[in-house]
């Protein structure tokens, strides 16, 4: 269990104003629960989050579930799909292990890429910006980023999918100072796909983060249905 003061959670339902009034559609499909929301300029500031469309999938077997909100939210022919945070702790690697997932799935004739582009400490470049490179030099209709995500509520941990177009800021459940991968940085469409792996508590000491034991597991089950996702939505 680590500490540190400074840890925010990135669910919009985490947000210390939320009291559901924000959810403009909630729709039950394919058995689990889709809330879609608009967050303006206003809605951000009080909420204390970016400016974008979100949607928030909870239930079981949610692949067909996220490949329809996926679609809903940004439909393209022609996706990068880049694997954020670190690949050898076991609470970061949801992006490269959906990478690998993804991988397995697609064929040559896929209109699906894939980047594992790790973090900083490992390879001494911003990630977004190595993505933005990529971006410029093939020109995806779609950029889908995903990465671990932090919340307040431990029952919320490997139990839901966060989808949003407000982009998403590498490292920033544990402090990241990296630039934020959204349309205007990369200068093409993108969509974040998050999943909630570390759970923020308040101790007299200060916030601490803490992983579930099995988070290997947790993971690699949400790695593959965020993988199954995106082969259904663009494949």
């Amino acid at each position: 269990m680590d500490k540190n003061t400074d840890i925010a959670a990135d669910l919009l339902t985490d947000a210390a104003a939320w009291r559901g009034g924000y959810i403009t559609k909630l729709e039950r499909r394919y058995g689990c629960e889709l809330r879609f929301s608009h967050i303006d300029g206003d809605a951000a500031k009080e909420l204390g989050r970016r400016e974008g469309e979100y949607c928030t999938v909870v239930g079981d077997h949610a692949e067909r579930a996220l490949a329809y909100a996926m679609k809903s939210m940004r439909s393209a022919r022609g996706v990068l799909f880049a694997g954020l945070g670190n690949s050898s702790l076991a609470s970061d690697a949801l992006g490269s292990e959906t990478v690998n997932a993804l991988r397995r799935l697609c064929g040559a004739d896929t209109p699906i890429s894939t980047i594992r582009p790790e973090v900083k400490a490992q390879t001494n470049l911003d990630s977004a910006k190595t993505i933005a490179a990529i971006v410029r030099e093939f020109e995806p209709r779609l950029l889908i980023v995903a990465d671990a995500l932090a919340t307040y509520d431990w029952r919320k941990v490997g139990a839901c999918y966060q989808l949003t177009t407000a982009g998403l800021c590498p490292g920033s459940a544990a402090n990241g100072d990296g630039s934020c991968i959204d349309d205007a940085f990369v200068g093409t469409d993108v969509l974040a796909v998050g999943v909630p792996l570390i759970c923020v508590i308040s101790t007299e000491e200060g916030r601490r983060k803490v992983i579930p034991y099995d988070a290997e597991n947790i993971v690699a089950d949400c790695a593959r249905t965020i993988a199954a996702a995106v082969f259904a939505a663009y494949s």
